[in-house]
């Protein structure tokens, strides 16, 4: 029996399993490849896609100001969705970037992936949003 991999709704905007037409989406996750250091793709199934990115800065809104507006502007001059953290922290959407993508439609499909390459499979990106997935070919520190 394949078990379906979904994308819960705040990973997904929009996707994920929908409480009115009951339909999946895959998940997405973020692909990279350790020995990749240009633009090509990490995997044949990766596919570039634009994507949401977050700034977090360890600090207030004033503290922020204060050290960094000479150099950066202030913190609310730049992108969108300016908010505060549970730790305190900020953090502003600002454009949305290309990276690559892939989706794995079940758990049979991680597990394939995983047999075919060295993988590490992280956590949610706090910069995008989304799991990342490296294909772990390297050496690296």
């Amino acid at each position: 029996m394949e078990q379906r991999l979904t994308n819960p709704d705040r990973f997904n905007p929009g996707g994920g399993k929908s409480n009115l037409t009951n339909q999946e989406t895959p998940m997405k996750f973020i692909i990279s490849r350790t020995s990749e250091w240009g633009d090509d793709s990490p995997h044949n199934n990766a596919k570039k896609e634009f994507v949401e990115h977050w700034r977090t800065r360890t600090c207030s809104e004033d503290e922020f100001n204060k050290i960094f507006s000479s150099r950066e502007g202030l913190w609310r001059n730049k992108g969108k969705d300016h908010t505060v953290t549970e730790k305190g922290y900020i953090k502003r959407r600002e454009s949305d970037v290309e990276v690559w993508i892939i989706e794995i439609n079940t758990l049979e499909e991680l597990i394939k992936l995983s047999s075919e390459n060295q993988i590490i499979v992280g956590p949610i990106s706090e910069m995008h949003n989304l799991p990342t997935i490296e294909i772990y070919d390297d050496y690296r520190e």
